[in-house]
């Protein structure tokens, strides 16, 4: 390849790897927004789709990083020559968020025997924005893990990042559906719609242009065969 071709192609690869980085969070962050609204169907829902982005993210990141190794290592002359960044080092392997599950929410917001409206609606509010918290902070590790191999393809393995980045989601996500929305349905049904997840709003914006461009389209195709 081509030496400026492959400097092209070295920026193109890089920049995938934020994309899939930005993708993955993507989808966490319509987990937040379907907690935030107390919405349960959403919530799993928006897990079944993270874990297909997940498997998606993995196999993406393996092959592009792969390609990048490869082109750097063609690049080196590049390297010294100052024509392409050299691999940054710092502080970049960090400890992820500590995992919340089922049993952390129980412990630190018990519900124990008869409970006074106020006393059940603290501590579901509790371990609900404990979940909040805890995939707010996977975000930020999310990115900053992956911005971190963009820099130097030898800090972690993206794949092995975003398997374990979704399967602690997965399970913060499945214990604030057991301890809130599953023990106490008819709380969560009173909280539920008060804050829209605007991720739908935008699908169904989405939706709605789609949908008018496949009618152009069918409408001309229909004049095309009558003309």
């Amino acid at each position: 390849m081509h030496k400026l071709a492959a400097e092209l192609r070295h920026r193109e690869l890089t920049q995938e790897i934020y994309n899939i980085g930005d993708e993955v969070v993507e989808y966490i962050e319509h987990l937040i927004e379907a907690i935030e609204d107390w919405d349960a169907e959403l919530a799993i829902d928006c897990l079944a789709e993270l874990g297909e982005i997940v498997d998606d993210a993995r196999r993406d990141s393996g092959r592009v990083v792969g390609e990048l190794i490869g082109l750097r290592q063609a690049l080196v002359s590049g390297v010294r020559a100052g024509t392409i960044s050299a691999a940054v080092t710092g502080e970049f392997d960090i400890e992820p968020p500590r995992d919340v599950t089922a049993r952390t929410l129980e412990l630190k917001f018990p519900l124990e025997g008869p409970q006074v409206i106020s006393e059940l609606a603290y501590a579901l509010r509790g371990r609900t924005d404990t979940v909040l918290t805890y995939l707010r902070e996977m975000v930020d590790y999310v990115l900053e893990q992956t911005d971190a191999v963009a820099r130097n393809l030898d800090m972690i393995s993206l794949p092995q990042l975003y398997r374990r980045s979704g399967q602690s989601v997965v399970v913060a996500v499945e214990g604030w559906l057991h301890t809130v929305a599953r023990s106490n349905p008819a709380y969560v049904r009173t909280m539920r719609g008060h804050n829209p997840p605007p991720f739908l709003e935008e699908r169904a914006r989405i939706n709605a242009i789609v949908a008018k461009v496949a009618a152009k389209r069918a409408a001309a195709r229909k004049k095309g065969q009558t003309a």
